[in-house]
């Protein structure tokens, strides 16, 4: 293929450059994988009328958002049973399937053994980044063994799948393995899978730097791009299979092939070592999941609460017992099953608030305080309590009042516990709360759930049931 200046090719107007830049983090190697595919679509003159593209659920399934091309993005792991139905229906048509590791080998395995049984007509490309990157960075199904990952702190027990093995199991089918560092190689052996009348498989090892890289050592993408350049050699043209750490591309076989071999040279089943090259991983497992020896180094573990945090939050709790015990068994009950506050079961209980608990200081008086300050709810109450249903109807009443000629001065619960004439708007609604809560408990059920559903106001319930709104002021 010869080569070509990237700004004389002409495959941007395979991409949608109005939505770039892309999702993908910086590093990542999944635009390299996009940009060489469209670039060999260019040149094949392949375009939407007869090529689809089928993701699936992943980093790498937003491919095919950025590309213009007929797209399919399927189920999780459901990508090569999709792809399989459109090539029945459309045979004329080019069907590439672009997928992660995870969801070509893992859940959607059990697909691609039959796809390559079958010997379906397809071209799958594998964004092989060795993780699930998606989630956040846990073991995937081609992930090294020992490697240390989300889910496996300690290293990684278990052995990788042979993506090749699989591949090769049919005599039909085409393999080819790459890097997106070995660009030039990554699009001849595109085009050869696009070109074969049959299954073929591009294997793309490709850097996840955020969840993967930066994890197992890597300081950057651009180290784990010469990681790939010094470690990966190009396998020889007559190859039967390809060595770990060989980039090529293997052919069906020929038909005098020992059929005991079905496919799978000397070696295919040795599971690769990790090579020498490999930065170092810190020793022992990690001790957190966001533990990143990268050149930023470890990132800082969560916060834990001291001793001092805990003893303020056990004497809270023990003031909160106490105040709990001064309560009804039904009070108590409702309070449990959060129908109503604390705050408001002392209240109607006639019970002193403690000033801890009206302020919304998070610790009782005499109990010790975490460093720092305290931090009080704009209101001056528990932060719990400030968006409570008796609250919101107060402020819904103003909002009423407001639209029929002005905001009418809240009523106290009696003369002396009348508010003082510069009360603040917020101590004045909860004022006008209280009012209504204590009218309410005079009600029958039946009155408060008309009120309730608003099929009546409070001063015509009052009425209905004999009772003299103003008088009860």
């Amino acid at each position: 293929m010869p080569e070509t200046a990237f700004a004389e090719m002409g495959f941007k107007r395979n991409l949608k450059v109005d939505l770039f830049p892309t999702i993908w983090c910086p590093g990542c190697g999944i635009g390299t994988i996009m940009i060489q595919l469209a670039m060999v679509l260019d040149e094949m003159g392949l375009d939407e009328s007869n090529t689809v593209i089928v993701t699936g659920i992943g980093c790498t399934g937003r491919m095919g958002s950025y590309m213009k091309y007929e797209s399919v993005y399927t189920l999780h792991g459901r990508t090569l049973p999709v792809a399989e139905a459109i090539k029945t229906v459309r045979p004329e048509m080019n069907v590439i399937v672009v997928s992660g590791d995870g969801d070509t080998a893992s859940i959607g395995g059990n697909h691609l053994i039959h796809a390559i049984r079958r010997n379906a007509r397809l071209t799958v490309l594998c964004n092989n980044n060795e993780i699930y990157g998606l989630t956040g960075g846990q073991t995937g199904p081609t992930t090294p063994s020992g490697t240390k990952t989300l889910s496996s702190p300690a290293g990684n027990p278990n052995t990788p799948i042979n993506l090749q093995g699989l591949v090769r199991s049919s005599p039909h089918s085409v393999y080819a393995k790459t890097t997106v560092y070995h660009q030039q190689h990554m699009r001849n052996v595109i085009r050869e899978a696009v070109e074969h009348d049959g299954f073929s498989f591009v294997d793309i090892t490709s850097q996840c730097i955020e969840n993967n890289g930066r994890r197992i050592g890597f300081a950057s993408a651009n180290e784990m791009l010469t990681f790939y350049r010094k470690t990966y050699k190009r396998a020889a043209k007559d190859a039967e299979h390809l060595n770990p750490f060989e980039i090529g591309i293997l052919y069906p076989q020929a038909d005098g092939v020992a059929a005991s071999s079905n496919g799978n040279g000397s070696g295919m089943t040795a599971a690769p070592a990790r090579p020498d090259d490999l930065p170092a991983q810190p020793p022992g497992p990690m001790a957190s999941a966001t533990d990143s020896p990268g050149a930023a180094g470890a990132t800082a573990k969560p916060p834990t609460a001291d001793d001092a945090e805990k003893a303020r939050r056990r004497a809270e709790s023990q003031e909160r017992a106490k105040l709990m015990a001064q309560l009804s068994g039904d009070v108590k009950t409702q309070v449990a099953r959060k129908e109503l506050t604390l705050l408001d079961a002392l209240s109607q209980a006639g019970i002193e608030i403690p000033e801890w608990l009206r302020t919304g200081a998070s610790a009782p008086s005499g109990a010790p305080v975490a460093p720092g300050e305290v931090a009080i709810s704009e209101s001056g109450r528990d932060p719990r309590t400030q968006d409570q249903p008796d609250d919101l109807a107060a402020q819904k009443a103003e909002a009423a009042a407001e639209e029929t000629g002005g905001l009418q001065p809240a009523r106290p619960l009696s003369t002396a516990d009348a508010a003082p004439a510069d009360l603040d708007p917020k101590e004045r609604r909860r004022a006008e709360s209280q009012r209504k809560l204590a009218l309410m408990q005079k009600l029958s059920s039946e009155l408060k759930l008309r009120v309730a559903q608003r099929e009546i106001s409070l001063e015509d319930a009052l009425r209905e049931a004999g009772i003299d709104p103003e008088a009860s002021a």
